[in-house]
């Protein structure tokens, strides 16, 4: 018992400065700097790259209009080969 009185001036300077010094870090300041890292690599790329939804939607648009025009070539082929 006679330690604890004797090292707890010390302790209490150590526990202090781990305190103010935020020496460990607590669960908010890791969830406030994960979405601030969420937020900033959002905002670099969202410039720089498209959805996958909006890539697909397109790509489905994409492939239909390249339907049609495949289909209105047949029909010009079979259309120019039949007049001969």
């Amino acid at each position: 018992m006679e330690k604890w009185i004797e090292y707890a001036p010390l302790i209490i300077v150590v526990i202090a400065y781990i305190y103010q010094n935020n020496v460990f870090v607590r669960p908010e300041q890791l969830e406030r700097m994960h979405r601030q890292i969420i937020d900033e690599i959002e905002n670099k790329l969202r410039d720089k790259y498209v959805e996958v939804n909006a890539y697909k939607e397109f790509q489905s648009h994409m492939y239909s209009e390249l339907e049609k025009i495949s289909s209105s070539l047949d029909d010009l082929k079979s259309f120019l080969m039949g007049s001969r």
